[in-house]
């Protein structure tokens, strides 16, 4: 081996980023159950409310 590299990664960004991808995935299953009509567009605005707020985005 010509170098001898000591690589740090930051692994700090993996918590926020499966936080907005869960965010997301709830998100998108919650319009799914508004375009199959499974849910009013109130529930559905409140439900996403709740979301949005849970993972602080609101």
């Amino acid at each position: 081996m010509l170098h001898d590299y000591d690589i740090k990664v930051d692994n700090s960004n993996d918590l926020k980023d499966n936080t907005m991808l869960n965010c997301s995935m709830e998100l998108s299953l919650l319009n799914n159950l508004f375009r199959e009509n499974l849910i009013t567009e109130t529930e559905q605005q409140e439900i996403k409310r709740k979301i949005l707020k849970d993972y602080k985005l609101l």
